[in-house]
């Protein structure tokens, strides 16, 4: 099966592997640590014969981070792949840290390119700058109307931060759901406000 994964890089030098606690979501949890949680989804899902491509969206840091996280990103899921056996190709997508139109309507039409016709699509939002989910909504979007793409997962990955600064209570989250309650609001067609929310409030309700 044709898989295709996005995963926002971190920009941060400090890299910590958690096991991610999931509340009412059995099919994204996984017993082991992660540093990216879409990876403990893939260490869950993948198979033998899934020819997946995994595409780093990369911003570009002066340190350098960007870089080396990335290496650690393929380092854990040809880790997790070794006993699966599943084909998998790395594709990056690197933007100069900058929050320009340009840039960002550049790397929307970069990742409209990585899709293909049908495929299972993941995304992990966890890490990168606050356009990056934006962005990245708005390219699902695309794909699931027009390449008929299927969206698995999009994985968010919380932690809080202790008085000592050392990051705790990691907790995973799908935001699919989101994702599919924002394609209804796009069919809802109503003349006003107040019938549109009547509609979506049945909807919800059921």
């Amino acid at each position: 099966m044709k898989k295709i994964v996005f995963c926002n890089i971190m920009m941060k030098g400090r890299l910590n592997a958690f096991r991610y606690n999931v509340s009412g979501n059995s099919t994204i949890e996984y017993d082991g640590e992660v540093i990216f949680p879409v990876n403990g989804i893939l260490a869950r899902t993948l198979k033998k014969d899934d020819d997946v491509k995994v595409v780093l969206l990369k911003k570009e840091d002066i340190d350098g981070n960007s870089d080396r996280n990335i290496g650690e990103y393929k380092k854990e899921l040809d880790r997790l792949n070794s006993g699966i056996g599943a084909k998998i190709e790395y594709k990056i997508l690197s933007t100069p840290h900058n929050e320009s139109r340009e840039i960002q309507e550049k790397l929307f039409k970069e990742i409209l390119d990585e899709f293909t016709e049908g495929s299972a699509v993941y995304a992990d939002i966890t890490y990168g700058t606050k356009s990056l989910p934006i962005i990245m909504f708005s390219a699902l979007n695309f794909a699931e109307r027009f390449f008929k793409a299927e969206i698995k997962n999009i994985v968010y990955g919380k932690v809080d931060f202790g008085n000592d600064d050392k990051p705790c209570n990691p907790e995973l989250f799908d935001m699919s759901a989101l994702f599919y309650l924002n394609s209804i609001v796009n069919t809802i067609e109503c003349t006003d406000g107040n019938s549109a929310i009547k509609i979506l409030d049945a909807i919800l309700s059921k």
